[in-house]
């Protein structure tokens, strides 16, 4: 009897569900064009859509930098919605949108949509729409050459993010071990993207370490990011990795694989140490901030006291002036 009552259940909820009416996709209307790129935007986000197009012409700009030699993108779509759970139908050819994005690229396309918030939470729409951008244009210029890692860092390079939670995870990495193989970084991406995961923490850090890497294997060397320029430039002629590293820095990437892990953990290593010495300060700097706080008090406390003994000897003395100067009273005859 229970299990016919739930299979009733279940037929009245899917049927409900059928005919509930399905919430129409967002209206977007063209809000603002700058250069190659075209913002499209629900009404009343005009002001928002004219931020976005002014700023992402200046940043494709800035990422094509990188890019030298390879092809760049000719016409950009943005679609901009209020909530990002919009973004799946705003996406073109019904291709849809992961149910955890604030925006989404489309490189063979040239279309990204961004969103202004998720639920509750807002975004940085210009944050999100240069990291979408860098998808973009680093798609554009070396097509499928360019492996989930180096897709995902390069578009942190540009995107100028930070994240509390994917410092914790590096510096995690570093103390306690759990680096992915660079054989395995590009296999070991999560469905849905998390903030603290190791892949984007690792690929963020690995390719940011790329481009302060100089020619040579030298601190001093920082290279203008040049080499790291050659290397992508080579992935596009070549479409090989290991070619195009040995090519920029002198190594085979594994081995600069292995530089960065190395200088990870110098890095983190040393992170206790630095919060141990600011922690050093901060206690040192309330400690002088409490003695000064204590030395004005009592030099407060004693000029109260000077005044107090100043005010007494003034009225002594004023008792004295008065005595001295009152002439004394007529003597008094008895008869």
């Amino acid at each position: 009897m229970r299990s016919k009552v739930a299979i009733v259940v279940a037929l009245l909820v899917a049927l409900l569900a059928w005919l509930r009416p399905a919430e129409a996709a967002p209206q977007l209307v063209e809000a603002a064009s700058r250069g190659r790129v075209t913002v499209y935007a629900e009404p009343g986000l005009e002001s928002t859509a004219q931020q976005l197009a002014e700023g992402a012409e200046a940043a494709l700009t800035r990422i094509s930098a990188d890019l030298i030699d390879l092809p760049v993108p000719r016409a950009i779509e943005v679609r901009l919605v209020r909530d990002s759970k919009d973004l799946a139908e705003v996406a073109p050819n019904g291709r849809g949108a992961p149910a955890w994005a604030i925006g989404v690229a489309y490189p063979d396309l040239g279309i990204i949509s961004v969103a202004m918030r998720r639920g509750a939470q807002a975004a940085d729409a210009m944050s999100t729409l240069r990291h979408e951008l860098g998808h973009i244009a680093l798609g554009v210029a070396l097509g499928e050459q360019a492996p989930h890692w180096l897709h995902e860092g390069f578009a942190y390079q540009h995107s100028g993010e930070w994240s509390w939670e994917r410092t914790e995870t590096l510096a995690g990495m570093a103390w306690f071990g759990g680096i992915v193989p660079l054989d395995e970084l590009d296999r070991s991406f999560p469905a849905a993207e998390l903030p603290a995961h190791r892949a984007y923490a690792e690929s963020y850090d690995f390719v940011g370490f790329l481009s302060r890497r100089g020619r040579y294997d030298d601190k001093a060397d920082d290279g203008d990011r040049w080499p790291f320029k050659k290397f992508l430039t080579e992935i596009g002629h070549t479409g090989n990795l290991d070619v195009a590293a040995k090519a920029a820095f002198g190594k085979p990437l594994r081995e600069l694989f292995e530089e960065w892990r190395s200088d990870l953990t110098t890095r983190y290593m040393l992170l206790p140490i630095g919060l141990l010495g600011l922690l050093v300060w901060i206690v040192c700097a309330i400690l002088l901030a409490l003695a000064f706080w204590r030395r004005r008090r009592q030099n407060r406390r004693r000029l109260d006291q000077w005044e107090a003994a100043e005010r007494a000897e003034d009225a002594a003395i004023a008792a004295q002036v008065e005595a001295l100067t009152t002439p004394p009273p007529p003597p008094h005859y008895v008869n």
